[in-house]
């Protein structure tokens, strides 16, 4: 059997013969990377989820500049999310991390674009699409204690519609300008956590608005963290997103019979300061 072939049997060894992952998080080809907007949702759920019992979480939502209220170690030696994603990203914590499409939420790849000389990482490479359905994902091994729980997304409009009209006008977009608007979003995030009574669903739900040029083309982007340690959470087993939204260009142009799709990219997860076994 050759070195190749040998290297491509080991993921399927990993992933099926660990507790929560099989080979339905296998990525065939270039899968979700493709050009066309609406081949990139990722809209995986496992069965074990779907009747997790729901405890609904009230939740204080941090941006970057306020994380230092949780962990110091950011407030003094971080002055953006890149650098913070290099070093906290989860595939340096535990190998379960690396695999199927999902392991682009842990490879410290904070925005689409080139970077440190890794081109290969542009655009969809380096992110989950999502549509309002959402998705999950099971960890293979449980974690202690949480203390708190971050994440980097953008929400934004298929960008390559040809005939878009301008929000409250009978004109027809000729640049990106003509497609600044305002988007709400309405994030529900799913802690799963095991017990020995089953699992349960700790859902943590908010909304972020998305102003003006920031929905659509810009490279804007929200990084939002939980504060978990007074849930006293332990042995999560996995996550799930899910989202609803409000879009003035989306509904201004249904209005004229011209349909766009919407997606919710997330960029990378971060549970810091966490072991799993």
């Amino acid at each position: 059997m050759s070195k190749k072939r040998l290297l491509l049997l080991i993921p399927v060894f990993f992933l099926t013969s660990c507790g929560g992952y099989s080979t339905s998080y296998l990525v065939n080809g270039d899968a979700y990377n493709s050009p066309i907007f609406q081949e990139n949702y990722y809209t995986h759920w496992d069965d074990e989820f779907k009747d997790a019992v729901k405890v609904s979480k009230a939740v204080d939502v941090l941006h970057f500049d306020e994380l230092f209220k949780i962990d110091a170690q950011v407030f003094e030696k971080y002055s953006n999310t890149r650098e913070y994603g290099k070093d906290y990203r989860m595939n340096s914590v535990n190998e379960m991390f690396n695999y199927g499409v999902q392991s682009k939420l842990f490879d410290g790849q904070m925005v689409c674009g080139a970077q440190d000389g890794h081109p290969e990482k542009a655009y969809q490479l380096a992110r989950v699409q999502i549509n309002t359905d959402g998705f999950s994902m099971r960890f293979s091994k449980e974690s202690d204690d949480l203390k708190y729980f971050a994440f980097q997304y953008k929400a934004t409009t298929d960008n390559t519609v040809q005939k878009v009209y301008k929000v409250g006008t009978d004109e027809l977009a000729k640049s990106d300008a003509d497609m600044y608007h305002n988007s709400t979003v309405n994030l529900s995030i799913s802690l799963y956590t095991k017990t020995d009574d089953g699992i349960v669903n700790n859902e943590f739900t908010f909304s972020e608005v998305f102003e003006s040029k920031t929905t659509n083309r810009g490279d804007y982007y929200k990084f939002t963290a939980f504060d978990l340690r007074s849930y006293n959470l332990s042995r999560l087993i996995g996550i799930s997103v899910k989202y609803t939204f409000d879009d003035e260009l989306i509904n201004w142009n249904k209005e004229k019979g011209v349909d766009i799709d919407y997606a919710l990219f997330l960029y990378e997860m971060f549970i810091p300061h966490t072991s799993w076994h």
